[in-house]
């Protein structure tokens, strides 16, 4: 039998801008995620959120307090759709914010098609492939009717 996955999702937000893992699908369409991943056996959350982001951002972050819990189980792949083993992953996004001097670049680990980061406005979050786009839309909300659970999410 299978359990979940608990993942970790940094949430850097910067001059009204979130930062995001950009993703490109075969026939060009972007998609955009929030850098993070899977924690691994042993590793405390801090510890796997700056693994993670050192991985697919190439900087050093500071991890900051929880902001929301969500879940995503899926059959397809994010990307492409093309079909995966069933995926079940609760993640747990941090707020965190870059380290002294770091900006975000080349990874030492980037995620299978991800195409490097990109900052999107959070007023324009709509205007683009967020995934999961529930997080997209708690993002856009007024953080102070924000919930701290999004629940299971579409992908």
């Amino acid at each position: 039998m299978r359990t979940p996955r608990l993942g970790v999702k940094a949430l850097i937000v910067r001059d009204g801008q979130v930062l995001m893992n950009r993703y490109v699908e075969p026939e060009g369409r972007e998609v955009f995620a929030l850098p993070g991943g899977g924690q691994e056996h042993g590793e405390d959350q801090t510890t796997a959120m700056v693994r993670e982001c050192r991985e697919e951002i190439g900087a050093e972050v500071e991890v900051h307090q929880p902001a929301c819990l969500f879940e995503v189980m899926m059959d397809r792949r994010m990307v492409d759709g093309s079909p995966i083993p069933p995926f079940h992953q609760v993640n747990i996004a941090y707020w965190c914010g870059l380290a002294e001097g770091e900006e975000p670049g080349e990874g030492t680990d980037p995620d299978p098609g991800q195409a490097g980061t990109a900052w999107l406005p959070l007023d324009r979050l709509g205007e683009h492939v967020v995934h999961p786009v529930e997080l997209a839309r708690w993002l856009e909300s007024d953080p102070s009717s924000r919930p701290f659970s999004l629940g299971v999410c579409g992908s």
